[in-house]
C-alpha cells in the first residue's frame, strides 16, 4: 500500500500570492516524509453559475472564481523541487483535450522529472464546461476512449497511424517518448458503472470517489474486477486510490487496514480538505506518516 497527498493547486489554497512557495512546501514536505503520490485536479474554465448537479453527493466543492492551476505546469514544477514522490493528476478531463499536445505536455513531465508521472483520467461530468470549451457533451465517452487509445499509441509506436472518429494521424512521428515502459500508469476515474466498467477493461488503475463506507468501495472494486476478467485482463494489476469515506485523521488510520485488505493501493490524506492552513496540513501529514508508518512500508 501507497500514501498520497493533494497539493494546494486548485481552490482556496491555489488562491493570492505564495502559491509557488505552498506548492513546493507542501510537495517537499510529502517527499521528505515518505509519500508516495502528490495529487493535483483539473477544470479549465467555470460557467458564471453551476446547474449541472455534482455527482458525487453534496455541493460542488469550489467557487467558480476559485483558480485552478494547470495540470502539466503544476506537476513540471513540483517536479524541479522534490526527487522520489510521484506526480499525480485526479483527475485530467481527457475529453476537454485534444490529444496530441496533451501527450506532448505529459510526456515532458515524465522525462523531466525521471519517470514519476501517473496520469489519472475521466470522461467528465460538467455539462457547462463542455458547452464553454465547444465540446458535445454527449460525445465525451467516445471522445474519452478514443483520446485514451491515441496517448497509449504516441507514447508507446515509433509511427503512428490513427483513424478514428475523432483523431486521424498518417505515419505521424512522436518524440520524446515517455521515460516510463510501456508509458505512465493512466488511471481512470468515475463512480458510475459505465465508469467502472472502463477501467476493467481500459484502465491501470481506478481514483475512486468518495463513498460512504468500505463495503460500498468493495463493492464498487468487484464491479472493475469482474470487468477485467471478463476483458480477459489480470484484475490484480488494477490499481485503487482512495480514502475509504473517511472524514477524519483517526477514522482514515483506522480504516488503513480494511482498505488493504479489499485492495485499495493508494491511500490519499485530504489534509488541505481537513485543515484551514497550510501550517496544519503540514502538521496533519507529519501525523499520519508517523501513524501509518511510511517509513515501515517503503
Amino acid at each position: 500500500m501507497e500514501f498520497g497527498v493533494v497539493l494546494p493547486s486548485f481552490g482556496a489554497p491555489a488562491r493570492g500570492d505564495g502559491v509557488a512557495e505552498r506548492l513546493r512546501t507542501v510537495a517537499q514536505a510529502a517527499d521528505r516524509l515518505g509519500y508516495h503520490v502528490v495529487w493535483t485536479s483539473e477544470h479549465l474554465i467555470f460557467p458564471g453559475t453551476v446547474t449541472t448537479p455534482y455527482p458525487y453527493g453534496g455541493k460542488f466543492p469550489y467557487d467558480v472564481d476559485d483558480p485552478i492551476l494547470d495540470v502539466a505546469t503544476t506537476l513540471a514544477w513540483v517536479a524541479a523541487s522534490t526527487t522520489h514522490v510521484k506526480l499525480a493528476s485526479t483527475v485530467i478531463v481527457l475529453p476537454y483535450h485534444q490529444p496530441v499536445p496533451l501527450a506532448k505536455a505529459l510526456a515532458t513531465v515524465d522525462v523531466l522529472s525521471g519517470g514519476r508521472l501517473l496520469v489519472g483520467v475521466a470522461s467528465g461530468w460538467l455539462a457547462e464546461e463542455f458547452a464553454l470549451l465547444g465540446v458535445p457533451f454527449a460525445e465525451r465517452g467516445a471522445r474519452f476512449e478514443e483520446y485514451l487509445t491515441v496517448l497509449r499509441a504516441l507514447w508507446t509506436e515509433d509511427r503512428v497511424t490513427f483513424r478514428g472518429r475523432f483523431v486521424q494521424l498518417e505515419d505521424a512521428a512522436f518524440f520524446p517518448k515517455p521515460v516510463q515502459r510501456p508509458h505512465p500508469p493512466l488511471w481512470i476515474g468515475g463512480s458510475s458503472t459505465t465508469a467502472l466498467r472502463r477501467v476493467g477493461r481500459l484502465g491501470d488503475g481506478w481514483l475512486a470517489v468518495p463513498k460512504p463506507s468500505v463495503d460500498a468501495l468493495a463493492a464498487d472494486i468487484a464491479v472493475i474486477r469482474r470487468a477485467a476478467e471478463e476483458a480477459g485482463r489480470d484484475p490484480a494489476c488494477i490499481g485503487v486510490a482512495s480514502s475509504g469515506g473517511a472524514t477524519s485523521l483517526d477514522a482514515l488510520v483506522e480504516r488503513l487496514p480494511a482498505l488493504e485488505r479489499i485492495g485499495v493501493t493508494i491511500v490519499t490524506l485530504p489534509a488541505l480538505y481537513w485543515t484551514k492552513t497550510i501550517p496544519d496540513a503540514l502538521a496533519m501529514m507529519a501525523d499520519f506518516a508517523r501513524r501509518a508508518g511510511l517509513e515501515r512500508r517503503g
